[in-house]
């Protein structure tokens, strides 16, 4: 087999989703959108000067405060810029923006981020809310429409106590019927969107050019995200999250992406790290990655979460560290009484198109993960319809994932395989994956150990002079069809097996 050139892989990857059905067929959710008066409240009539010099954020709240008192409506910002800090956002409030309207975090004047007695379970920036340029806590029919808000003077770090500075863009808890409409953030902080214990969230046509993490959804329910474009973020994109932060495990369900072009030196779509609360009902299609420095796509349950059901279909990537990333883990950081470990089931992705992977980085290659832990198993993938192009080649260094305190002993072999490694998980199924490199790779495509089920179907891996296609350890079903130099097999035990 020779090596797929990003033009092959391209039309490969049209032809197969044309074979799937159309975009289409991926539904979109109806969640309610908050509904509004038809009152109007211009923050120039409460004092703003929108002149990007003086602090605007008393006048602001004014307006807003104004706005919700007396039933709710719009709160317009003229064109200008305003600067801020720690906007109070209110219930039954439409936040307007002017096309040429732009809020800014000031330099100082935040408030304090308030006590949380249980801060020790996740970092300081997700577990206090005050400290940004705008927050709100039980809010219910609040929307951000148009205009651009951007970080300013928001920091990436977290916000250390005893200074007036913040460090999220956007921070809301416990809160209900949020709509984010056509808003460009210019620049971001720590966070630009953090949401906790949130549902009925609609967030489209969102831009984020610069930031740390663009959008971290904790524990949220009922969420769409379409059409949005987020670029140069330092760590997470779209990150999915459960922590300790309200001093409860809280589920996160029904969340729905698509439609959406992203970039990141982390993980593009994420679910962790913080997971404490379980996920169900996952949904992610249309979605293209243009650069991932972590993961593509990224499950890890550490902190004892059970992920159960996430779909992923049409999602094409680019300069991904690593395109796959499905990892059980025991950190087990919360505040709940007798912690155990979590798990991950019901996972489906198809049509996935990954070329033109990052450049290698300290001599090593990674392959992608589906890694669970003896008592937290990984349960029930398929993978199908999938054209992955490897960067290949042979790893200087040959580190392992059990370096990390955090991460399985048991994974410490994952760099034996180029393409994918598996371990510890229940029905793992390929159908039409072909795996390929740029460059001669010295190891396996495919390492499994600790299997109660794999299945290879019409599977294709790029074979080099000498070296094995796939090695198994203690696979107790194994079913090959169709697949490229490798021997049929109708569900037999294999204890050993190199193809």
């Amino acid at each position: 087999m020779q090596p797929l050139t990003s033009t092959t892989l391209l039309l490969l990857a049209l032809s197969i989703f044309a074979e799937a059905g159309s975009p289409d067929s991926c539904t979109p959710p109806n969640f309610p959108l908050p509904e509004f008066k038809s009152a109007s409240f211009s923050v120039r009539d409460f004092g703003a000067i929108g002149n990007g010099q003086v602090n605007d954020t008393a006048a602001i709240n004014r307006a807003i405060e104004k706005c919700s008192a007396t039933g709710g409506g719009d709160v317009v910002f003229p064109p200008g810029t305003y600067l801020a800090a720690s906007i109070h956002l209110q219930s039954n409030v439409r936040v307007r923006l002017d096309k040429d309207a732009v809020i800014s975090g000031a330099k100082n004047g935040y408030d304090p981020p308030e006590p949380n007695q249980f801060e020790k379970y996740q970092d300081f920036g997700h577990s206090h809310f005050h400290n940004a340029l705008m927050w709100g806590e039980k809010i219910e029919n609040f929307a951000i429409v148009g205009g651009r808000i951007n970080g300013g003077h928001i920091i990436e770090g977290d916000d250390p106590p005893g200074r007036d500075i913040g460090d999220k863009v956007i921070a809301i808890k416990s809160s209900r019927n949020l709509l984010f409409d056509g808003v460009t953030h210019e620049s971001g902080g720590h966070m630009v969107y953090l949401l906790n214990d949130c549902e009925n969230i609609t967030l489209s046509n969102i831009v984020i050019k610069k930031s740390r993490d663009a959008v971290n959804l904790v524990s949220c329910r009922n969420v769409q995200m379409h059409d949005c474009n987020f670029t140069g973020c330092g760590d997470d994109t779209v990150a999915l999250k459960s922590d300790y932060a309200l001093g409860r495990k809280i589920a996160s369900a029904n969340i729905y992406v698509w439609n959406s072009y992203l970039e990141t030196a982390a993980n593009a779509l994420a679910i962790g790290a913080e997971t404490v609360g379980d996920f169900r009902n996952l949904n992610f299609w249309n979605i293209r990655v243009g650069r991932a420095w972590k993961a593509g796509i990224a499950i890890h349950s550490i902190d004892g979460a059970i992920v159960d059901g996430a779909t992923y279909k049409n999602i094409s990537m680019k300069s991904v560290d690593v395109p796959v990333s499905i990892l059980v883990r025991k950190r087990l950081l919360t505040g709940e009484p007798n912690p155990r470990v979590g798990a991950i089931r019901n996972i489906a992705i198809s049509n996935l198109a990954a070329d033109e992977p990052r450049p290698r980085q300290r001599g090593v290659v990674k392959p992608s993960l589906i890694v669970g832990l003896p008592d937290g198993p990984v349960e029930n993938v398929l993978l199908e319809h999938a054209r992955i192009l490897a960067k290949g080649g042979p790893n200087n260094r040959m580190p392992t994932f059990g370096e990390d305190k955090e991460k399985p002993k048991e994974s410490r072999t994952a760099l034996t395989a180029a393409g994918f490694f598996m371990m510890h998980a229940r029905t793992v199924r390929l159908h039409d994956v072909t795996l390929s490199y740029q460059s001669e790779d010295p190891r396996p495509s495919l390492v499994a150990t600790g299997l109660s089920e794999l299945e290879l179907e019409d599977c294709n891996m790029q074979r080099f002079a000498g070296v094995r296609l796939i090695r198994l350890e203690k696979i107790e079903k194994c079913v090959v069809r169709r697949s490229t130099g490798l021997s049929e097999r109708n569900g037999e035990r294999v204890d050993v097996a190199e193809e």
